[in-house]
């Protein structure tokens, strides 16, 4: 017995050599010199009440944009009610309804109605239901606008494009004609004739033509120009709030957090848009890109600091060629991606009202290479971002202030991406979300299908990064100690304080030791001499 103690004695000094290699002491990679963060001085049950608060008030924001207004207004007129108001006999009602003429006009409208689409569907007379088809068949276009003084306007005169028509059973599905995107004038008319649809009439016979004029509603308008103000205010108040309490000490003694909590509540301001109204007083692309571009830069500066919170948190030494380079190459690459084929898509829509946007993708070979870059590299930035998650995790969560930094960021991102996704399914079936594929994942997109989508996807930006803003802004004691600025350490702060100061404790009960190491002998040696 006496010989096992003696053998276990010195395998414990010889694992106590290395000792100093995995405690966290002062000189450890991932000792950092930064300013204490509130985080550090929160009990659990005020970190729990302020996340049920985050909850509640999604929810709140949430049950609003269910009791909003619908976002499309839609009104509808048909083949036969044209025929009807015009009087035309019903023997030549089956050659008009395989290649017109007909004219229709909308209802009033305003800019607050942001947008006008029209969209045709046929209606067979199909003794076989279950049969399914597609044909081509051309579609001329002209449009008309009308003022209030009743002027007529010319927007485009001869208008002619090719559309592949899915029919089955008895009805076929919608094709999209017109994509106005900024309304300049109080009514419009259109003018359509076919071509090439004979061949489906001869032989499923066209029943009727129902033309559905689709708007933004105003209500649903006026609801986003006043939320968009309210998150402006509270991303302004907050950032004021944020960077006053910094603005005492040095920026090189700012937490990682810290640093990249400032950089989001900045760009958070610009994405909640001050000059959002400008877009139905212009008809400019100008605001509508800027909008894309603010959008597109938020969403990306989280991406990235999902990565460098996760990898930087476990080292100190981060250096722009090996620790930053990789992130910012890969989230570049996704930045400019999605600002280039959005940007495109709104130039394009607001110059010609009839742009094809499936068409045009289907045919452009920059879009379909767009559409596989970003798949693959949201796809490599997921697993990346897993990786160092791991990594962290496997490394940091025994360590006190350092687990619950990793649990608190990692509870707010799977909040965060569980929303948005949810939101993204189930808008994604509305038509006015953009047919782009891999734009109906983007969580800020151009259009939405519903209110409750609108408030959800601006509201949980908006909470996440004031919440942040909360939990990473300068503890009491950083305020009631001038600027005295202490190592992200926990061990070394621990070190002096009592059992009741010490909030977050590792799993294990015993006891922080200090490492020899620790001790500063300089002083003694000066005062021997």
């Amino acid at each position: 017995m006496s010989y096992i103690l003696k053998v276990k004695s010195q395998l414990n000094d010889v694992f106590s050599q290395f000792g100093k290699y995995i405690a966290p002491t002062y000189y450890h990679d991932r000792c950092e010199r930064s300013l204490q963060m509130y985080l550090y001085v929160m009990h659990k049950r005020e970190i729990l009440l302020s996340l049920l608060a985050l909850i509640s008030a999604y929810i709140l924001l949430l049950f609003i944009g269910f009791a909003g207004p619908n976002v499309h207004k839609e009104n509808q007129i048909t083949a036969k009610q044209i025929f009807d108001d015009s009087s035309i006999n019903e023997t030549y009602r089956s050659g008009l309804m395989s290649s017109g003429p007909f004219v229709v006009t909308t209802t009033s409208l305003n800019t607050y109605s942001q947008q006008l689409c029209l969209f045709l569907t046929f209606h067979l007379k199909n003794e076989e239901a279950s049969e399914a088809f597609h044909k081509e068949i051309g579609v001329d276009i002209q449009l008309d606008g009308i003022d209030e003084s009743n002027r007529n306007t010319t927007i485009i005169s001869d208008g002619r494009l090719v559309y592949q028509l899915y029919c089955g059973g008895r009805q076929c599905e919608p094709i999209q004609v017109i994509h106005l995107t900024y309304i300049a004038y109080k009514h419009y008319r259109v003018h359509i004739t076919f071509e090439k649809l004979e061949s489906v009439n001869n032989k499923y016979t066209i029943e009727d033509i129902t033309f559905t004029f689709q708007s933004i509603n105003t209500s649903f308008t006026t609801l986003s120009i006043w939320f968009r103000f309210f998150f402006l205010l509270i991303a302004f108040c907050v950032m004021f709030w944020f960077t006053h309490s910094l603005y005492r000490f040095p920026i090189a003694d700012w937490s990682l957090e810290q640093k990249w909590t400032s950089l989001l509540l900045s760009l958070l301001l610009v994405t909640n848009n001050p000059f959002y109204p400008m877009q139905f007083l212009l008809g400019s692309s100008l605001p509508r890109v800027m909008e894309v571009l603010f959008q597109c830069s938020l969403m990306s500066a989280v991406l990235l600091f999902w990565l460098c919170f996760y990898h930087g948190i476990r080292q100190n030494n981060r250096l722009l060629s090996t620790f930053y380079a990789p992130k910012v190459g890969l989230i570049f690459v996704l930045w400019i991606t999605m600002i280039s084929v959005m940007a495109g898509s709104v130039t394009n829509q607001l110059e010609n009202p009839i742009y094809d946007e499936t068409k045009h993708f289907q045919s452009s070979t920059f879009l379909q290479f767009s559409n596989a870059i970003f798949y693959i590299l949201l796809i490599g930035y997921f697993i990346y971002l897993s990786l160092l998650m791991m990594s962290a995790f496997t490394e940091l969560r025994s360590m006190p202030y350092f687990d619950i930094r990793l649990k608190l960021q990692s509870f707010l991102m799977i909040f965060v991406l569980t929303v948005s996704l949810l939101t993204i399914v189930l808008s994604s079936s509305s038509s006015a979300i953009s047919r782009i594929p891999f734009l109906q994942i983007l969580p800020f997109s151009y259009y939405y299908g519903s209110s409750a989508s609108f408030l959800s996807l601006f509201s949980i930006v908006n909470l996440y990064i004031c919440i942040c803003a909360y939990y990473y802004r300068p503890s009491h004691n950083q305020h009631n100690n001038d600027c005295r600025v202490v190592r992200d350490n926990p061990t070394l702060s621990m070190i002096n304080d009592s059992d009741e100061d010490v909030i977050y404790g590792s799993d294990t009960e015993e006891p922080l030791q200090p490492q020899p190491k620790l001790i500063d002998t300089k002083n003694d040696d000066e005062e021997s001499d």
